[in-house]
């Protein structure tokens, strides 16, 4: 004959799930083994009055019962019994290198991914595992910006020589997934697809991680859908999205990927935007970043999306995307582990030197305009529009200049006076800036196609658009040489970069013919400058800025090196970011001060 089991059925199950091994089959709180505990199932009752008519049996059943509770307790509270300590530390980079893009990090908190550059060499990304003492080159990664990682965190993805690439994290080469000729974020959602962008006017694309179609999501119009959608983040739960939008309108914005309808959360009157970080289910924060390198905090629920408003700072000195004025470089894990690049780009100075590199004259850096004889500065363009790549008229009584008071990024002219409002030069579908105009007022300007990414153009004086160089490669920093802006009756000459080869590299050719086109630079180059009677092309390469010497032909010399390009601000087209004295002699630079130049990655435990 069997043996009675001592305990009731029902409470042999009840204290086994409370020791099971997985902590997703136990109790989650004491709360569920009361209420199991006051209303037992039907068959249970029996089992425990037949146990009621044995005292010492039922006693038995009651010492399990507060047993059972105990474990629970100890379970549930034990993790606020004994808190885990905040930790902070510092992932120093190699001597020379510079973080130049915005870290991230796997949901569990165990892996950061990170983009350096170690002199004249192209970007790298590296994996650094928070259990080990060393980083990991990501081989295959050559000119990676913008990574992030799947939700497993076995891959990570990233951004390199025009297209969205992805790397398993135990290694191996990357495989290209699309095109994507001027890249701004991607996220990767939790049903195993990736939502990137191709350019600045291009939109939200969707493509499965796998490969495969890429689908268009958001149609940017210029208007009250913005000129931009950009730097998607995928919100818990995987139904919603968070991105930028630019325009008349602009900030932080939630895509449903059900309805494909969007709405803006966080409204912003400049490029800045906020990261959400979770804090538990769907509730989080949106961690913003301000013009002082601080992050402030906006209350956010992923899966109730509501207009929300950032209110006190949290973290200060975080480095920040200068060309976008936008994306703090930090990320957030699931675990409440951060990390983040420290610093401030904004601490430059505006200084002129000479031929060596030496400071002669400092002053502050500003986006009015400055009088260098007598000291004074006012401002050109007030409001809150966004306004740069300023350019002199040739008789020096206007500025030209982008701006996206209109919308979208277009080409005004305003008296330097002020006498006038500003007045529309070029508007135009796409995104346009301007780089230099002629004497009798041909204009060599930038388009930002989502197609083709960044493209030279140039309108003449009747207003006719022809291309100048337009391919699926990006080009940019173009310069009429002396001789043509002069007005010579002699043969033009232009100089611009173009990444066709897989990196930047400076080009000149002729203008208007497009003629003896020839590559100036070797092993990278940007910003060519023409010296100020077109007998030297300077440029940046490597960690120095150089002078080539210029022939009649066409043909160039073997560049000498200047200075070295470290101190300097020189890796960012959205500035005129040095020129060269009318007498050759020094040029106007703008200086990087101390605490603006990211070479170390800060990171914080719980």
């Amino acid at each position: 004959m069997a043996a009675t089991p001592v305990t009731p059925a029902w409470l042999d199950r009840l204290v086994r799930r409370c020791l099971a091994k997985d902590p997703e089959d136990r109790w989650q709180s004491m709360r569920d083994i009361v209420l199991e505990l006051k209303s037992p199932p039907e068959s249970a009752i029996a089992e425990t009055a037949k146990a009621d008519r044995r005292p010492w049996i039922a006693a038995a059943v009651l010492a399990l019962a507060a047993l059972a509770c105990a474990v629970v307790a100890y379970r549930v509270t034990r993790s606020s019994d004994f808190p885990k300590q905040e930790a902070r530390f510092t992932i120093p980079l190699l001597p020379g290198q510079e973080i130049t893009s915005y870290p991230a990090i796997t949901l569990d908190g165990q892996m950061i991914a990170y983009v350096a550059q170690q002199g004249a060499q192209d970007t790298q990304l590296y994996l650094r595992n928070l259990s080990s003492f060393d980083a990991r080159l990501v081989t295959g990664s050559s000119g990676a910006k913008q990574p992030f990682f799947s939700p497993d965190g076995k891959w990570v993805a990233f951004f390199a020589q025009g297209h969205l690439q992805k790397a398993e994290v135990a290694g191996g080469a990357p495989i290209r997934l699309a095109e994507a000729a001027y890249p701004q974020g991607g996220t990767w959602n939790e049903d195993n697809t990736i939502i990137y962008t191709t350019s600045l006017g291009s939109g939200l694309w969707r493509i499965p991680a796998n490969g495969g179609a890429p689908e268009s999501l958001t149609k940017p119009d210029g208007a009250a859908n913005g000129y931009a959608h950009i730097f998607p983040m995928a919100l818990p739960g995987g139904r919603n999205l968070l991105f930028v939008v630019w325009g008349q309108k602009q900030g932080n914005a939630v895509l449903s990927l059900d309805s494909r309808r969007w709405e803006v959360v966080l409204l912003s009157t400049t490029f800045r935007f906020g990261l959400f970080d979770p804090l538990g289910g769907s509730r989080g924060r949106l961690l913003v970043i301000d013009q002082s390198a601080g992050l402030m905090t906006a209350p956010f629920d992923a899966e109730h999306p509501a207009r929300t408003s950032a209110g006190s700072t949290v973290l200060s000195n975080v480095y920040f995307e200068l060309e976008t004025e936008t994306r703090g470089w930090l990320a957030t894990s699931l675990t409440r582990t951060a990390v983040y690049a420290p610093g401030n780009p904004a601490k430059t100075s505006l200084v002129w030197v000479d031929r060596e590199g030496k400071a002669v004259v400092r002053n502050a850096l500003s986006l009015w305009i400055h009088d260098l004889a007598r000291g004074s500065r006012t401002p050109l363009t007030p409001g809150y529009s966004s306004n740069l790549l300023p350019v002199w008229s040739k008789d020096g009584t206007r500025v030209l200049f982008g701006s996206n008071r209109g919308g979208t990024w277009d080409i005004y002219s305003q008296p330097v006076d002020g006498s006038r409002a500003a007045e529309a030069v070029l508007q135009a579908p796409y995104d346009q800036v301007p780089y230099q105009i002629l004497p009798d007022g041909t204009l060599l300007y930038l388009e930002i196609n989502p197609t083709t990414g960044r493209d030279l153009w140039i309108m003449s004086p009747d207003g006719k658009k022809t291309p100048l160089r337009v391919t699926p490669f990006n080009e940019g920093e173009g310069r009429f040489s002396p001789g043509r802006i002069s007005g010579a009756d002699t043969k033009g000459w232009i100089a611009y970069t173009s990444d066709e080869s897989g990196r930047r590299e400076v080009y000149v050719q002729s203008y208007p013919e497009g003629k003896g086109r020839t590559v100036v630079s070797s092993g990278g180059g940007s910003q060519p400058r023409w010296s100020p009677v077109g007998e030297e092309l300077f440029y940046v390469t490597g960690d120095a800025v150089v002078a080539a010497a210029f022939r009649p032909d066409g043909s160039f010399e073997a560049p000498r090196r200047l200075f070295d390009r470290s101190r300097f601000l020189l890796n960012d087209y959205r500035f005129q970011n040095y020129h060269p004295s009318p007498d050759g002699k020094r040029f106007l630079m703008i200086r990087r001060d101390e605490g603006s130049i990211p070479r170390q990655l800060n990171v914080i435990l719980n």
